[in-house]
């Protein structure tokens, strides 16, 4: 057996992959209520089962890509997930390439693609990572404008608040001294009144 190399057998796949037809169920395309997946054909007068020409393809042994290829990018490299930057130190850049996984949140990602760079490894997630940090810092730069923006107008709201209560206070003092005075005139009127009556009666 001659051994190929990583190339040449990511060349083979490809090549298979052209002649690969699209697998599907059979009377799916006839029929709305059928997913286009792949189920195996199992009716004993089935066309599709014994394999009659005109009929679809059915799925065999040998249409697989090779085992030493399987999961391989066209590149040739094995991907890896990372979740983290320490996930990076067991990667080898020249024979596998770094997946983020989904999970991961912006900031961490950003660290991620940054240790990446440094250390030379390829990102199959990130195309662009020059462009894809320079984005990250211009939206990150964006929500700590809005944040302050957020802060100043609730400190106004709460002055805002706070000058009405104040002056809601003012009025209701003013309110009370008002009826303190007029309670005082009119008991001073009275005493007048009263006066007047006994020097009347006098």
């Amino acid at each position: 057996m001659i051994k190929m190399s990583i190339k040449e057998l990511i060349q083979k796949r490809t090549e298979l992959k052209r002649k690969k037809p699209n697998f599907i169920r059979q009377d799916s395309h006839k029929k709305r209520r059928l997913e286009q997946i792949w189920r195996r054909p199992r009716g004993s007068g089935s066309k599709m089962r014994i394999n009659l020409k005109g009929y679809h393809r059915k799925l065999q042994v040998g249409w697989g890509s090779p085992c030493e290829v399987k999961g391989f990018e066209k590149n040739g490299l094995k991907p890896v997930i990372v979740n983290n930057v320490e996930d990076l130190n067991i990667i080898d850049p020249k024979t596998e390439t770094a997946v983020i996984s989904s999970g991961v949140g912006n900031k961490k990602k950003m660290a991620i693609v940054e240790a990446a760079v440094q250390k030379k490894i390829t990102i199959s997630n990130v195309k662009h990572p020059d462009k894809f940090m320079t984005e990250m810092k211009a939206q990150f730069e964006g929500k700590k404008k809005e944040k302050l923006k957020i802060k100043e107008e609730r400190e106004k709201k709460k002055e805002a608040i706070k000058k009405e209560s104040e002056k809601k206070k003012a009025k209701e003092d003013d309110k009370k001294k008002q009826e303190a005075t007029t309670e005082e005139e009119k008991k001073t009127e009275e005493k007048k009144e009263k006066d007047k009556m006994l020097i009347s009666t006098q």
